[in-house]
């Protein structure tokens, strides 16, 4: 689900948010910013 269409209750937005976030300031490789897109889109 791309995070344009993000849809679901409070917990769901908050999460995904949260996400985005994390996944700009932590440290990473582009190889795992993908996976964890993967993971994050796979849980939602």
């Amino acid at each position: 689900m791309p995070r344009s269409q993000i849809n679901g209750n409070f917990i769901d937005k908050t999460f995904s948010i949260v996400a985005n976030i994390l996944l700009r300031i932590i440290p990473t490789t582009s190889g795992e910013k993908d996976a964890f897109t993967y993971y994050r889109d796979g849980a939602i």
